[in-house]
């Protein structure tokens, strides 16, 4: 009776090791980032999972690293404090060349273990200075499109609160290779 419980005991663990390193497997996505703005443009796109939401958002507002790409479109503060489980995806429109222009849309590779991860943009402050996009989006090896959402953190007002803007303002669509 010992041996058989043992037994089951250890078939158990292999189980949980083998379902854990299927698990933290990263899984190749294509994303595809499509601008729907009529006149302004997105700056670098940031993937990360939905597990790094910490590090993005704060109470009501959002992370010192998040203001910084969201107030000025570089994400590599971000990227420094979330690490390797971040991607970026740049357009080529606009000073710097870095931009996405409305219309236009951007493809890249990201690798994730995640079941969800998030997209965030900064909307270059040609118009206002601290809107950016957004949405959460589901890795289930799927190919799904989803709707970014615009929001203002109420930077330059002062308030320092997030507030929604404007609904799919911008599309993701993913898919698993």
């Amino acid at each position: 009776m010992r041996y058989l419980l043992g037994l089951t005991a250890m078939a158990a663990v292999v189980g949980a090791m083998a379902s854990v390193s299927v698990a933290s497997e990263h899984m190749p996505y294509e994303v595809t980032v499509t601008n729907n703005m009529d006149e302004e443009l997105l700056a670098p796109v940031l993937v990360a999972p939905v597990s790094e939401d910490g590090k993005i958002f704060v109470d009501r507002y959002v992370s010192k690293e998040a203001e910084h790409q969201i107030l000025t479109g570089d994400p590599a503060m971000l990227v420094g404090v979330i690490g390797d489980e971040a991607s970026v995806g740049h357009g080529m429109d606009g000073p710097p060349g870095v931009l996405l222009a409305p219309g236009k849309s951007i493809t890249f590779t990201v690798k994730s273990h995640a079941s969800e991860v998030r997209v965030l943009a900064m909307v270059a402050p040609t118009m206002f200075e601290d809107h950016y996009v957004t949405a959460v989006v589901p890795l289930n090896g799927k190919s799904m499109s989803f709707d970014l959402d615009r929001f203002d953190i109420g930077y330059d007002e002062g308030r320092m609160t997030i507030e929604p803007v404007a609904q799919a303002v911008a599309t993701v669509q993913v898919s698993a290779y």
